[in-house]
């Protein structure tokens, strides 16, 4: 067993099992013991004017609510205090040593649709590890059985297209990987044209259709992995994709602190588009989240 485990966030204030169940899911795949955290919020001044009744009263209550989310899951239950939500799941991810963080999305989305809430977007700036957000309302028996990959010939695109089939490899799942060529037309400069005329944007097809199969090539076979080149935004060629697919992932913003998930333009809006959960993978992890899959790998080489 890994020992590093994979860490779920869960509100005490909401119903929402759609986080734990992707966390569970992926610790099983994986190997990882599954650790499930509810945060409460920690007043120092309450509490010392209470004589620490506060803190346990909150503390108990949070712990409580664990233990009814999570009936049924094989999981170790933390509760733990702190000025936010996020902050809490930052400090015991990196104390913990997490393979991944599982948190879940604001109620105000639409059922079935990401929609991150405050601590998925503060946790997310910075995690120590990679970060899913799992949209409310999901299936009981999810599983990764279709992944999806968001693909950039850069270091954190090809970290996260590993990081995609070592988990459809380990899943006996898929793959389906994409790329985007996005049209410049809106970016003339005095060096660049725009491309405005039918068939402009074939070569760099042709050239990022090339670096995507050099890319897969690298991948386990077990994943059966596939890719595609299409013109058009990014965001929306991998919105489009999640609506095939039971997990994406992607890579987040080539530049900040190795190993930390920072996010960029394209990561940012699709987080709040997606159809499925999103895996959110930062550069400078060689291979995350699968220890299970390691032995078929290594058997295929």
């Amino acid at each position: 067993m890994s020992a590093h485990p994979v860490v779920v966030g869960l509100d005490p204030e909401r119903d929402d099992t759609a986080p734990l169940i992707v966390a569970a899911s992926m610790a099983r795949i994986t190997g990882a013991p599954l650790i499930a955290v509810a945060a409460y919020l920690n007043d120092p001044i309450s509490n010392a004017v209470s004589g620490g009744v506060v803190d346990a009263d909150l503390r108990d209550a949070a712990l409580a609510r664990l233990e009814a989310l999570t009936a049924g899951f094989d999981a170790d239950l933390l509760v733990a205090g702190g000025p936010s939500g996020a902050r809490v799941l930052h400090e015991e991810a990196t104390r913990l040593g997490a393979s991944l963080v599982v948190v879940g999305s604001t109620a105000r989305g639409r059922l079935g649709r990401l929609a991150p809430g405050t601590t998925a977007e503060r946790l997310m700036h910075g995690a120590p590890c990679p970060v899913a957000i799992a949209p409310a309302g999901l299936a009981a028996d999810w599983a990764p059985r279709r992944v999806g990959a968001g693909f950039i010939d850069l270091d954190d695109g090809r970290v996260a297209l590993r990081a995609a089939g070592a988990i459809a490899d380990a899943a006996g799942g898929t793959l389906a990987a994409r790329t985007a060529v996005e049209p410049l037309a809106w970016m003339r400069t005095s060096v660049i044209d725009p491309y405005t005329r039918p068939g402009e944007l074939e070569p760099s097809k042709a050239a990022a259709q090339r670096a995507l199969d050099r890319a897969l090539a690298t991948l386990p076979s077990g994943a059966h992995p596939t890719g595609e080149a299409v013109e058009g935004r990014p965001v929306d060629a991998l919105v489009e994709l999640s609506e095939k697919v039971d997990l994406l992932l992607c890579g987040s913003r080539g530049y900040g602190p190795v190993r930390s998930v920072l996010l960029g333009g394209v990561t940012h809006a699709l987080i709040r588009r997606a159809h499925c959960p999103v895996l959110v993978v930062p550069r400078g992890v060689e291979r995350p989240l699968a220890p299970a899959a390691a032995p078929q790998e290594a058997a295929t080489t």
